[in-house]
């Protein structure tokens, strides 16, 4: 492996560590790390990348407790139902969709067969996971100023929502699964309600709902 994919690869992991900070996971014990260290777990192997990440106890009340993030350093598309069925049977502790999400990082361009892999396990094992080419995630796009605040809404609260603004969920823009970056920033998954937060040149601010479809 050459440098400039260390680099990738040391840098998309410190922003994988910042978004799942901000999303309430203890990241603790895996935030001292430098390019040699880097260096070093791909000499010993891409499963020497692995992190497994518990939440915090204050962290925003939800099911998912644990992330699993995990490496595959080769093309991973012939290989993907393979691997999938790897990683849901052979991983241990062993995954639990109801309280377990999994972030994949690879090195290939994150095509429509990634995208149709995570709807398939989301519909058919309720499994949350996200694929991500580390080249980017050089930053949180989330952090651009061009991109407006997105904070997803707590399912408890869509019913009051949809009852006071006299919706439906079907009215609502969509945002698209796992294929809108930002919609697999934030680990969306259909139904998800997202609040955007855009700048408005007569009031300062507007409010806008999208909901998160396959």
């Amino acid at each position: 492996m050459n440098y400039e994919e260390l680099d990738i690869l040391y840098r998309s992991r410190k922003t994988v560590l910042e978004i799942l900070k901000e999303d309430g996971y203890d990241t603790t014990t895996y935030e001292k790390f430098g390019p040699w260290e880097i260096e070093a777990m791909v000499a010993g192997g891409q499963t020497a990348l692995t992190m497994d990440l518990k939440r915090t106890a204050d962290a925003q009340p939800t099911d998912i407790k644990r992330c699993l993030v995990v490496y595959s350093l080769q093309k991973l598309k012939q290989r993907l139902s393979t691997f999938l069925g790897t990683l849901r049977n052979d991983t241990e502790p062993k995954i639990d969709p109801l309280t377990t999400e999994v972030v994949v990082i690879v090195l290939e361009d994150v095509a429509d067969v990634f995208h149709a892999a995570a709807l398939n396990e989301w519909i058919n094992n309720k499994l949350r996971i996200r694929f991500f080419k580390a080249h980017n995630l050089l930053f949180d796009p989330r952090t651009h100023v061009l991109v407006p605040k997105h904070t997803k809404m707590p399912a408890s609260e869509h019913a009051e929502f949809m009852s006071k603004n006299y919706l439906k969920k079907s009215q609502l823009s969509f945002i698209k699964f796992h294929e809108d970056m930002i919609a697999r920033i934030m680990g969306l998954v259909p139904g998800d309600i997202v609040k955007i937060v855009r700048p408005s040149a007569a009031s300062g601010t507007y409010e806008m709902y999208r909901v998160c479809m396959p």
